[in-house]
């Protein structure tokens, strides 16, 4: 077994399907959901949820402890600087438990280690991977998918994209680049290819 495992971070803009790509991946190789072990510590962590009280105020938990989304999304969508601040926060304690939980995988024998996370690029961990492999689709239909799915106006879509990077460039930036046009069967055939390719290929990170 190598040293450290092969780490291929899964990436794309908000609705380009992202999330569909990492459940037919994670058929076959562990994925680690970025957003979901950020919410955890937001959420577990007493020191993150004291600077963010003490950043946003106390409307940022809800009654019950969980972590209050849409206020926090009202706050940072509109205010880049705001936004960088509450990933100051939340960035470096949810990369090193990406990395813990990786070598956790990696002790338990997996050789290969997926990561979806929606800001590769935005918070500059694309050093952290041996590849990027980006999601797209086109713009119109993010945007269509989003409202559907979560019930958005198409502003608020929209004011959350621009906290994104355009999705050409996170194509142009990435290793390899899933276009995600067609039907589900289609997504699936290029999404096996690209996994296919993406992990026969040795490792690249600094040792």
């Amino acid at each position: 077994m190598a040293e450290q495992p092969l780490l291929i971070g899964l990436t794309g803009s908000i609705g380009a399907g992202k999330s569909t790509v990492a459940e037919i991946i994670a058929e076959q190789y562990p994925v680690l959901i970025a957003d979901r072990i950020a919410r955890d510590i937001m959420e577990q962590d007493d020191a993150v949820r004291s600077a963010l009280i003490d950043a946003f105020g106390v409307q940022t938990y809800l009654s019950d402890g969980s972590l209050n989304r849409s206020f926090i999304a009202e706050i940072v969508f509109d205010d880049p600087q705001k936004l960088e601040f509450l990933n100051s926060i939340v960035h470096p304690p949810t990369i090193d438990r990406i990395m813990e939980q990786a070598a956790a995988l990696h002790a338990n024998g997996a050789d290969v280690v997926f990561i979806e996370s929606a800001l590769v690029f935005e918070a500059g961990t694309q050093g952290l991977y041996d590849y990027v492999i980006a999601v797209i689709c086109p713009v119109d239909k993010a945007v269509e998918r989003i409202m559907k799915r979560d019930g958005l106006s198409e502003h608020d879509v929209r004011r959350r994209m621009r906290s994104q990077l355009p999705p050409d460039e996170k194509a142009e930036r990435a290793d390899f680049t899933i276009r995600n046009n067609g039907t589900l069967e289609d997504l699936r055939r290029s999404t096996t290819g690209v996994v296919g390719i993406v992990t026969r290929l040795g490792g690249r990170r600094n040792p």
